[in-house]
């Protein structure tokens, strides 16, 4: 799994502030943004707005990650979060997984639990390895790439680009990370995500600890 930030709102924690104290200001936005808030005071609002759960404002932040390596069951997950998610998707339809492309194998995710386990993982490679027979054979029929792919399991892997707003984000990160219950490759997904996130943003990261906190009781 490779997980990185290609894109992301400048000086996010200034846009969603501006934006929270146009709803109550008597000035332009535009005045809001050339004004200097300080840090604290930014921060300050912000956090009321996201222990609140205000969160319309936070929506006018976003970023792009570039996720490769995952598998096609996590896309399936990932992809029932809707709301201000966008997705680019590598097609199984138009790229091949032939064999010769590959060095032998298309490229796929083995669950950790399958990795702790030689026997397991022995069956599960030997079940890859006859699907990637039967791929190229229809290939080798004649048959379409976007019907072979049929054949491909769960566990292939897959590339895509997807963009959030901060609000799906956090709400991903509560739902896959927070609470329990996620199947590990998401939540390591998402937990990579914020992460990067926090990085470059760190007063996220106060924010989220306190929401944490809250949901918690701690």
């Amino acid at each position: 799994m490779d997980i990185a930030i290609i894109a992301m709102t400048e000086n996010p924690l200034k846009v969603i502030w501006t934006a929270a104290r146009t709803c109550y200001s008597s000035q332009t936005p535009l005045e809001l943004w050339e004004s200097e808030p300080s840090r604290e005071e930014m921060l300050r609002l912000v956090k009321k707005i996201f222990l609140s759960k205000h969160l319309s404002v936070v929506e006018h932040a976003s970023v792009t990650f570039a996720v490769s390596g995952v598998s096609r069951t996590l896309l399936a997950q990932y992809t029932r979060h809707r709301i201000g998610v966008s997705m680019s998707v590598q097609s199984q339809r138009y790229v091949s997984e032939r064999s010769a492309k590959n060095g032998g194998l298309f490229q796929h995710v083995i669950p950790p639990s399958i990795v702790e386990n030689p026997e397991a993982q022995a069956i599960y490679e030997e079940q890859c390895r006859k699907i990637q027979d039967c791929y190229d054979t229809l290939l080798d029929l004649g048959v379409p790439k976007e019907d072979a792919r049929f054949i491909l399991p769960g566990g292939a892997d897959t590339n895509f680009v997807t963009t959030l707003n901060f609000r799906s984000l956090l709400d991903i990160y509560t739902k896959r990370v927070l609470v329990p219950g996620a199947q590990w490759e998401i939540k390591e997904m998402v937990s990579k995500m914020v992460e990067l996130v926090v990085e470059a943003e760190p007063w996220l990261g106060e924010i989220i600890e306190a929401m944490t906190e809250g949901e918690t009781g701690g």
